[in-house]
């Protein structure tokens, strides 16, 4: 469906040269929702206007559909930036437009007759959630209300492949679980193809398929979300996957730890799936005949499954512990040892 090969972008300024895309490859199946996350410079902002034709790309290709991006200008690029439509973090709304208005826009623009762009727009309409509030102005909207008719408003030509570049980050978090929600049922109605950039790794867990991890303008690592996080190969994967797993109430003080257990290893569980639900503790336990203390804890989901972590600490030998490994390997648990007392 999608496909970015070899693609980079150096731009010129006065203070010299800027590489934001660095030989980037990455390949995005019909029908899947993908996410590209990095810090502010890594470059994610530019590789998504490069998939629209917004920046023109310095070496590399573009293809999405039988088309390639690098190749179209003029009438072909807009017409297929019909097929290929965006949704921004700050909505990007007409303020002077009512919300059917500024959904009905982008087919004013393509010639769609005023009884086709009625009949579209009320279907949209009701597709997003915004019943009732077709004659309201953005003025009178909430954050996440504008967002929906910035989503409405990019489908309106039916596109094959919607962009969001950062299009909950403006959003409390309770808007944001909502937004995520309404891509998800769009992707399953529709069938579209979804790429989104995001800082936040809550927003590539909660409803992406698969993900690409950028550093200063390259792709560092990319995979499906469970294996991203459950096996991170990059520092910055590493560090977008804690942020996200840990809180207040999962942090362990492992000096406390050392004082509490000086004879104990502290290690920590991982596991996908149904493994989160799995007695895995009792068995171990029961098996080995061993003193194991729960820590801490956390289950996090994914669109499509559940995955999780525990810290214990265990009381036995060097040899045990190995058999342990071993068996929770089998069970497709991953054990890492934190700290040795």
């Amino acid at each position: 469906m999608i496909e970015i090969k070899d693609v980079s972008k150096l731009f010129k300024t006065k203070s010299g040269d800027v590489q934001a895309v660095d030989n980037v490859s990455i390949q995005v199946d019909k029908g899947e929702i993908f996410g590209v996350i990095g810090y502010s410079g890594a470059g994610k902002s530019t590789l998504i206007r490069l998939l629209n034709g917004l920046e023109t790309v310095s070496s590399g290709d573009i293809r999405i559909g039988d088309d390639y991006i690098n190749a179209l200008s003029g009438r072909a690029l807009r017409q297929k930036r019909q097929k290929v439509s965006m949704i921004f973090q700050h909505f990007n709304l007409l303020w002077s437009r009512t919300v059917e208005q500024n959904i009905s826009f982008p087919l004013e623009i393509a010639g769609v007759n005023r009884r086709e762009r009625k009949k579209r727009v009320k279907e949209l309409i009701d597709l997003v959630g915004l019943t009732g509030r077709e004659k309201a102005y953005p003025s009178q909207l909430s954050g996440g209300q504008k967002q929906r008719v910035g989503i409405a408003r990019a489908l309106s030509n039916e596109p094959e492949v919607l962009l969001c570049d950062e299009a909950t980050s403006a959003l409390d978090p309770e808007t944001t679980d909502e937004v995520l929600d309404l891509l998800l049922d769009i992707r399953e109605k529709l069938g579209l193809t979804i790429v989104l950039i995001t800082h936040e790794m809550y927003v590539i867990r909660k409803i992406c398929d698969r993900a690409a991890v950028m550093e200063n303008g390259r792709v560092v690592e990319i995979g499906e979300i469970k294996q991203l996080f459950r096996n991170p190969q990059s520092s910055v994967t590493k560090r977008f996957v804690k942020d996200d797993i840990d809180d207040e109430e999962t942090n362990v003080s492992f000096e406390a730890l050392r004082e509490q257990f000086p004879n104990a290893e502290l290690v920590k569980l991982s596991f996908v799936g149904s493994k989160s639900k799995t007695p895995i503790v009792s068995k171990i336990i029961k098996k080995y005949d061993v003193d194991m203390n729960i820590i801490a804890g956390s289950i996090k989901h994914t669109n499509k499954e559940s995955f999780g972590h525990l810290h214990v600490t265990i009381d036995t030998s060097p040899s045990v512990l190995e058999a342990i490994t071993k068996d929770l390997a089998a069970e497709n648990v991953k054990l890492e040892v934190e700290t040795h007392g």
